[in-house]
């Protein structure tokens, strides 16, 4: 029997088709995936492109989608020093909230992306290491933005995972009422995403209903607004592949993209390009290339000692439970060792910048006959959403705690309420796949795990039985455990 508590999609029943439809299936020609290849490996530069785009930023990460997927070959992870901060703001005083228009006046002066003109305030922006613009260096430094070398030497790179390690969060004292609140995010490897984007709905739903029935661990499928489910990202909070290619190249690229602007520029916040970065084709070929990547492979060690520990610790990691979330394979899709779902992993692990809510639907009726067609504004409404997705904990305050939605089949006209469902948003994780995770140290959503060993013991919530049965193994069962997870390797010859 199902549990209510998860039948947050399927029990809808206005749009089915949208739920039962996977990402879209990319299948690029050679020409294509070979164009997506030079863009992915690109040097952008900042300058004024023929179609009006301006290149490059004006605030950015990195220069190119090499630059920070390059572990274990291109496309792959990436290590601390490229991570995209996120910077999210919170009140100093929860107590004594000050109104919308103070609170949108004070963070534009922390930064215009913070809160437009007319006090439309996005809690979580990114905090960009880079500018064209001059003036950015001393803003970003007054942020608390950490100077990072675009080329660090492995010593630099180390030093940087010892400070993550001891601080993955930090806040940054503001203007009253307002604190800014530091938090990370770690260059996920792309291998295998073309498959992971063709998972269909319906398998992500039949995974949390088992979990539900089973009753150790409870992964919520993540929602992207009302009707869509999300596969990619930490929190998963992007559906599609081509959405989080073109997520990636706005964000941390600082491109014009059709369907996702370029960040706001801090210096001159009404300022946008005459044109694209990459037209709608550019990006269309960029999503096959990255489609084209091949998923993960397991390959034992050819010493038979070591070979034998690793088969012996894959036997392991399936009866203490691990396998549980980090589940071999879904449908088609085979040794990804992910349920792609929602987990609370405990207040150790919680970010100010929370998953997207879950929404249940509340109660549904009938409009009567003669009502007019249903509106713009009877259509599902996107929860608002903070950088990667999510809130924050201004929730209450913007009026987002008790979002109420409303959506109206025009087939059937059927009215029906949605209400968000409670959960630890702020510590829930999408589980991340395996395949690969020998070659992509360090870990966790924010890296501060350099070891596979630190990842592991530092996974609490639902995971806490779990992780107390591998601590008491025998050590050599936990190297077996360590040993199978080093098998996981990414892709040759990338």
């Amino acid at each position: 029997m199902s549990n209510p508590r998860f039948r947050t999609l399927r029990a809808w029943c206005v749009w089915p088709a949208i739920l039962a439809t996977a990402g879209t299936a990319w299948g690029g020609d050679h020409e294509s995936i070979g164009r997506g290849k030079e863009i992915f490996e690109r040097e952008f530069a900042a300058e004024t492109l023929a179609s009006g785009g301006d290149g490059l930023g004006p605030v950015y990460n990195h220069h190119s989608c090499a630059a920070c997927h390059l572990l274990g070959g291109l496309g792959g992870a990436g290590p601390v020093d490229v991570n995209a901060v996120a910077l999210t703001a919170d009140l100093a005083n929860r107590d004594r909230p000050p109104t919308r228009a103070l609170l949108a006046r004070v963070l534009r002066q922390a930064h215009a992306g913070f809160a437009s003109d007319d006090d439309t305030i996005t809690p979580t922006i990114l905090l960009h290491r880079f500018s064209t613009n001059e003036r950015y260096s001393a803003q970003y430094q007054k942020l608390g933005g950490e100077t990072i070398p675009l080329t660090p030497t492995a010593e630099e790179r180390a030093q940087l995972q010892e400070r993550l390690s001891r601080q993955p969060r930090k806040d940054v004292p503001w203007k009253s009422p307002v604190i800014l609140r530091h938090s990370q995010r770690n260059t996920t490897a792309l291998f295998g995403a073309g498959e992971i984007d063709r998972i269909p709905a319906a398998a992500l739903e039949a995974l949390s209903d088992a979990q539900a029935r089973a009753g150790e661990v409870s992964g919520r499928v993540p929602q992207v607004g009302l009707t869509k489910v999300g596969r990619f990202g930490w929190r998963g909070q992007t559906e599609t592949l081509h959405d989080f290619v073109l997520g990636a190249c706005s964000n941390e690229l600082g491109l014009e993209v059709p369907g996702s602007p370029q960040p706001v520029n801090p210096q001159r916040p009404s300022y946008s390009p005459n044109g694209f970065d990459l037209s709608a084709d550019e990006c269309a070929a960029l999503t096959e290339f990255v489609a084209s990547l091949p998923r993960p492979q397991m390959r034992l060690p050819a010493q038979p000692e070591r070979r034998a520990m690793a088969i012996d610790g894959k036997v392991l990691f399936e009866q203490i439970g691990c396998s549980q979330c980090h589940v071999e394979s879904i449908g088609p899709v085979k040794g990804i060792y992910s349920d792609l779902l929602l987990h609370d992993l405990g207040p150790g692990l919680a970010d100010p910048v929370p998953a997207a809510p879950g929404f249940f639907v509340h109660s549904q009726r009938p409009l009567p006959p003669g009502t007019p067609e249903p509106s713009q504004q009877q259509q599902p409404q996107q929860f608002p959403q903070g950088y990667y997705g999510g809130g924050s904990s201004l929730a209450g305050l913007l009026g987002l705690s008790n979002a109420v939605q409303f959506a109206v089949d025009p087939k059937t006209g059927v009215r029906s309420e949605f209400r968000v469902l409670r959960t630890a948003v702020e510590q829930e994780w999408r589980t991340p796949p395996l395949w690969g995770v020998a070659d992509s140290a360090p870990y966790l959503h924010d890296g501060r795990a350099a070891t596979l060993i630190d990842a592991i013991v530092l996974h609490g919530g639902e995971a806490d039985p779990c992780i107390q049965r591998f601590l008491e193994l025998p050590l050599t069962e936990r190297f077996a455990v360590v040993e199978f997870l080093n098998s996981l390797r990414a892709p040759e010859g990338l």
